[in-house]
């Protein structure tokens, strides 16, 4: 109903499990690529257990459609089975026909199929929803099952997905053996109060939000406040608010909007949600004042000029060729010495000095001052960011207050890493890199460039064959030639990227089984690894990773999963919803 009012494509809060919305949260990966890694290793019996509400169902689905294609799935959703009535649905979903009723005879079936499946290298997948509600004879039929196997391998993967009282269950004495053989066990807890609201945003940029998320912040926080992070209750809440919006004609949900969507959902039952604490409804609802700050306003013409006329390059701007500057066009291939740093003039990371008074001869008139400069230390990073955030569409970045708060290191530059974790980002340092590889990796990246003693910090924000379009700490974009800016550029970069797969910010380095599975998986996914993936960084798995770098182009073909790789990696797979650098791609 008001989808079309929030200029949304898609309902976003359905309650139906559809893995499209599922966020990869940090929990959600490391429960996915765990899952993964007993599959594809063959490791038997596995548990998934949550809470009432917390996605199970989803987070199943989403598992099926990363599974390998050598890995055939069967999925038991009515828990209320006989032992027979159990392995009949099984070969049902694997599409084996029943040679009989008998659970004899459905078991020799099952077992002749696992055995010719094994044979081709495929992996079966059962997974039992709601397991908890399994009678004791059918959960001992699960152990039964468990057993079919080879010297080498067992033939069937289970994942038993239930509530809390599963593992309940499970410590029963006539199913301690069932309990003994589970080797995974994995635990969905509710999303913490930044992940709910990470969670609210996802959901609404896949249903198709282009714009700014409808949702204040104090809306958001009481959102997290009644749910405590349970997605179906989240998905309860945020429907309803919406729907009141909408009746209401007005684009902003507020906390008075929730507090009424969250009335509305309780009805009579106030206080007795198993999941919902209420809050006392406040005595008198004020509207909290929107403080505008004047920090962007002193960044204005005045302060933009100042800092594009210490850009020294040559290159087009706004179309126009602009005249070539003498200190970066003619500078040679190695850097002389910096010329010693003028008063006033500030150092990377420190706030701008104002400078002392200069001599001049007695009766001389005083001279103007040159203008207001930006300081390219931490004030221009903070601009800049709030640019780069702005491109992952972190709409409160901006807001006023939050870029303050944003923490720095100890000699006063902006804490970069810090700062994007905060928005569940990642943020890592090239300190030693080149423009095939930023183009290769296809995001935008902070840089530097060396035309003043403190370095200057950009935004590049556009790169093509010839040209790059660099923005400034005010906002304003120049188009320059590579040529230019390639011997003016400090060789370093920090990129902002969204670690879709939570992988190590170097995955060579710790490269766990869980990380070796994770990224072959995706390999396998875009077609550059063939099934099953590898146990170990062998010869095949290097070849495939060669594949994808020689795809994407500009990364150097090493075979190695390094950080460049990473992200690229990462970009690939988060497909329109990352920000580009590539001319004419848009976001």
């Amino acid at each position: 109903m008001y989808e079309a009012y929030y200029s949304l494509e898609d309902p976003p809060f359905v309650l139906t499990p559809d893995p499209r919305f599922l966020l990869r949260s940090k929990g959600h990966h490391e429960i996915l690529a765990t899952l993964l890694y007993g599959i594809t290793s063959q490791k038997g019996l596995m548990a998934l257990v949550g809470d009432v509400g917390t996605g199970k169902t989803t987070l199943c689905r989403a598992l099926l459609r990363e599974i390998p294609d050598s890995v055939q799935s069967a999925l038991v959703l009515n828990p209320h089975l006989s032992g027979a009535d159990l392995i009949g649905t099984i070969l049902d979903d694997l599409g084996v026909e029943r040679p009989g009723g008998t659970k004899g005879e459905l078991m020799a079936a099952l077992s002749q199929y696992l055995l010719a499946a094994g044979s081709e290298g495929k992996t079966v997948l059962v997974i039992v929803d709601e397991a908890q509600q399994m009678a004791v004879e059918s959960l001992e039929q699960i152990r039964i099952l468990s057993n079919l196997e080879t010297a080498t391998r067992k033939l069937l993967q289970i994942l038993l997905v239930g509530q809390p009282e599963l593992e309940e269950k499970l410590k029963l004495n006539e199913l301690r053996q069932l309990d003994q053989r589970i080797g995974i066990r994995c635990y969905l807890k509710p999303l913490p109060r930044k992940e709910t609201y990470r969670y609210v945003e996802h959901r609404l940029r896949v249903a198709g939000l282009p714009g700014a998320l409808p949702f204040s912040r104090g809306a958001l926080a009481k959102i997290y406040k009644y749910s405590r992070g349970i997605p179906r209750v989240i998905n309860l809440v945020c429907d309803r608010a919406l729907l009141a919006g909408f009746n209401n004609r007005v684009r902003e949900i507020t906390p008075t909007l929730v507090t009424s969507a969250v009335r509305n959902l309780e009805g009579g039952r106030r206080g007795r949600n198993r999941y919902v604490r209420m809050w006392s409804p406040p005595g008198r609802m004020r509207r909290a004042a929107l403080v505008v700050g004047t920090t962007v306003a002193l960044l204005g013409a005045g302060a933009a000029a100042a800092y594009w006329g210490g850009f020294n390059l040559s290159g087009l701007r706004g179309g126009a060729q602009a005249k070539p500057p003498q200190s970066i066009a003619a500078a040679p291939a190695v850097s002389s010495p910096p010329a010693p740093i003028p008063a006033g003039t500030p150092s990377a990371g420190q706030p701008p000095v104002p400078a002392a008074p200069q001599a001049r001869a007695p009766g001389a008139p005083p001279q103007p001052p040159d203008g207001p400069v930006v300081a390219p230390g931490a004030e221009a990073q903070r601009q800049l960011m709030k640019h780069l955030l702005a491109l992952w569409g972190v709409e409160d970045a901006s807001a006023a207050g939050a870029v303050p708060a944003w923490s720095t290191n100890p000699d006063g530059s902006l804490d970069i890493a810090g700062v994007a974790t905060r928005y569940q980002l990642s943020a890592t340092f090239l300190p030693v890199t080149s423009l095939s590889d930023l183009r290769a990796i296809g995001l935008p990246a902070l840089v530097e460039l060396s035309d003043a003693p403190a370095g200057r910090p950009y935004l590049l924000r556009w790169i093509g064959t010839d040209t790059a379009t660099l923005v400034a700490p005010s906002g304003e974009e120049a188009r320059f030639a590579l040529n230019s800016l390639d011997p003016a550029w400090t060789r370093s970069a920090w990129i902002v990227w969204r670690n879709v797969d939570q992988l190590p910010l170097d995955p060579w380095r710790d490269l766990t089984p869980t990380v070796l599975t994770t990224i072959g998986l995706r390999l396998q996914k875009l077609g550059y690894l063939s099934p099953p993936v590898p146990p170990s960084y062998d010869s095949r798995f290097q070849l495939a990773v060669r594949r994808f770098q020689r795809a994407v182009g500009g990364l150097q073909e090493d075979g190695i999963v390094g950080p460049r790789t990473a992200i690229a990696l990462s970009r690939v797979v988060g497909g329109r919803f990352n920000p580009t650098i590539a001319e004419g791609g848009g976001q």
